[in-house]
């Protein structure tokens, strides 16, 4: 008795989305066809703007990473000075 029924459930199953597949659908109306261009122009843009992010990005990154150098390479220079100073001012004593 449970193998029929499990069976007939499994039937069911694989059959309702077979059915809902072959359905006919109405025609397609002029309104839904521009919700679909407008729907591709606004991804093509957000596409676009994602490129460009990225293009972007690295670019900047590689900026602030080439100032943060000039700046450690300042404050070497500036350690040192005040290094030789302190030497400096150790061999006057």
């Amino acid at each position: 008795m449970r193998r029929p029924t499990l069976a007939a459930l499994l039937m069911l199953g694989l059959v309702a989305p077979a059915a809902a597949q072959s359905a006919d659908t109405g025609p397609v109306t002029r309104a839904e066809i521009r919700e679909l261009i407008e729907a591709a122009q606004a991804t093509a843009k957000a596409s676009r703007e994602n490129v460009e992010y990225s293009r972007v990005v690295p670019d900047l990154l590689f900026q602030i990473l080439a100032k943060l150098d000039k700046i450690e390479d300042k404050l070497d220079k500036v350690e040192n000075t005040i290094k030789a100073d302190k030497n400096a001012a150790q061999k006057k004593r």
